[in-house]
């Protein structure tokens, strides 16, 4: 295995339930927000919830590209969608696909061929390194607004 593949794994295992350089986790600050927490908006802001699914939304994606599938497909829910039952029980459903996309993510890219790196996935015109590297900073960026939301809606 690659070590600089090995070290994207983490840095994505760290941002969702370990202990990044940021000093905050998804799984931690998420386990203390409610689903009327995460329905509410900033001026004019997505919401975390909304936030959340975007997040799982590029987890997928990027997964797909890995596989050289279509990047969409039948049935795929809508980037930063919002539901339209915002209960509990939905809220916790959206939390544990999150955790599996980080799980998924993360062993899509212990698997992904180290020479394949700095190959362009078809129809991005992006190389391989660009996503799985992109990947944490995009996730960690995401976080930081949840937490912001978090604080301030």
């Amino acid at each position: 295995m690659s070590l600089l593949l090995e070290h994207f794994a983490i840095s994505l295992e760290n941002l969702y339930k370990g202990e990044p350089w940021i000093g905050v986790t998804f799984y931690e600050h998420l386990s203390r927000i409610d689903a009327r927490q995460a329905i509410k908006t900033f001026e004019g802001s997505n919401n975390t919830w909304q936030i959340v699914n975007h997040v799982i939304f590029w987890h997928q994606r990027a997964q797909r590209y890995m596989h050289n599938e279509a990047p969409e497909q039948d049935g795929d829910l809508p980037d930063f969608y919002m539901p339209e039952n915002n209960g509990e029980e939905n809220w916790q459903a959206t939390l544990h696909r999150l955790s599996h996309s980080f799980e998924q993510i993360v062993a899509t890219i212990r698997k992904f061929p180290e020479k394949e790196l700095f190959d362009t996935f078809p129809g991005t015109g992006n190389k391989a390194i660009y996503y799985i590297q992109g990947l944490a900073e995009h996730d960690a960026y995401h976080l930081g607004q949840i937490v912001m939301l978090h604080k301030y809606a």
